[in-house]
């Protein structure tokens, strides 16, 4: 008998179904934040069904993309009715499609045994960033410090310091916390407001939270041996956040819906260069922006 898991990360539900979900849900540690156990509303703003054991045949072409992350090799195919992915990391491979029109994910894996743990995370996350975007929703590679309802995303390259900037904000500002350290969302909502998501991909740092908070501007962070913060627009924002978008840009529908969410984020919060040595100063340079617009209404279910 198949059982299902629900999850809501960043106001969107997905439901996997699993031939035992307490055994899933202990695959999945980094998702428990952000588990419903109230079956009530499960298709309210149902993103995806991700389902498993099922055969997947690769189709016969070459990949339209390649990505080495961590280790893993992930092959990206395109097909009438949607996206295929496969993961080879030590030796096991493990594919999934995508059928955006149904909102299913389907894939190979028996969703029970240890070894798909990794698996099931990347899959689900890389599902996220895909059908997310038909929502005026993004994933973003950067690291989240709220304060009060108030959000600032730290951009950058990896080792340019955006962890380190949130750490001297958690060190020196009283009552901020950290939303997210690798990979939050980011919406534009209905009323045209823009909020970051915490969601269960956070890299090295352990920092699940399902919370939001309004953001007050995106700041891009570079080393540097004096701090100074400016203020970008045009192409250099543009470019700025894009950089820092999760893409697949082997999908020309992908890349023109991030485009399109992006053009429409910059509309509504400004972006700002930070020309930093990690110290007090610099964290006095960007706490000036959290005071410069008018947000409120944290969200922490």
């Amino acid at each position: 008998m198949t059982q299902q898991l629900h999850y809501e990360i960043a106001g969107y539900h997905l439901l996997i179904d699993t031939p035992n979900a307490e055994i899933t849900d202990r695959l999945l540690p980094s998702f428990s934040p952000f588990r419903l156990h109230d079956e009530k509303n499960v298709h309210t703003d149902l993103l995806f069904r991700f389902t498993g054991n099922t055969h997947i045949s690769l189709p016969d072409a070459n990949p339209v993309e390649m990505i080495e992350e961590a280790g893993a090799l992930f092959r990206v195919y395109n097909s009438l009715d949607g996206i295929t992915i496969a993961i080879a990391w030590n030796e096991t491979e493990h594919i999934i499609h995508i059928s955006l029109k149904q909102k299913l994910v389907v894939g190979n894996m028996t969703l029970v045994r240890e070894t798909e743990n990794k698996f099931l995370a990347h899959f689900l996350r890389a599902a996220f960033g895909i059908v997310a975007a038909y929502r005026k929703t993004i994933k973003v590679h950067a690291s989240v410090i709220e304060k009060e309802g108030k959000a600032l995303v730290f951009l950058g390259r990896s080792g340019t310091g955006k962890s380190t900037h949130s750490r001297l904000w958690k060190e020196f500002v009283p009552g901020c916390t950290l939303l997210n350290d690798d990979e939050p969302v980011v919406q534009i909502a209905d009323d045209g407001s823009v909020r970051v998501y915490g969601t269960p991909w956070s890299g090295s740092t352990p920092c699940y939270r399902n919370a939001s908070a309004e953001i007050a501007a995106f700041v891009h962070l570079y080393q540097s041996p004096e701090n100074r913060l400016t203020q970008i627009k045009g192409v250099h924002a543009f470019t700025s956040l894009l950089q820092s978008a999760a893409v697949l840009r082997s999908d020309g529908k992908n890349r023109e819906l991030v485009i399109s969410i992006v053009e429409d984020i910059l509309k509504k919060v400004p972006v700002y260069r930070l020309d930093n040595r990690p110290d007090r100063e610099a964290v006095r340079l960007t706490e000036t922006l959290m005071a410069s617009r008018e947000i409120n209404n944290f969200t922490q279910p």
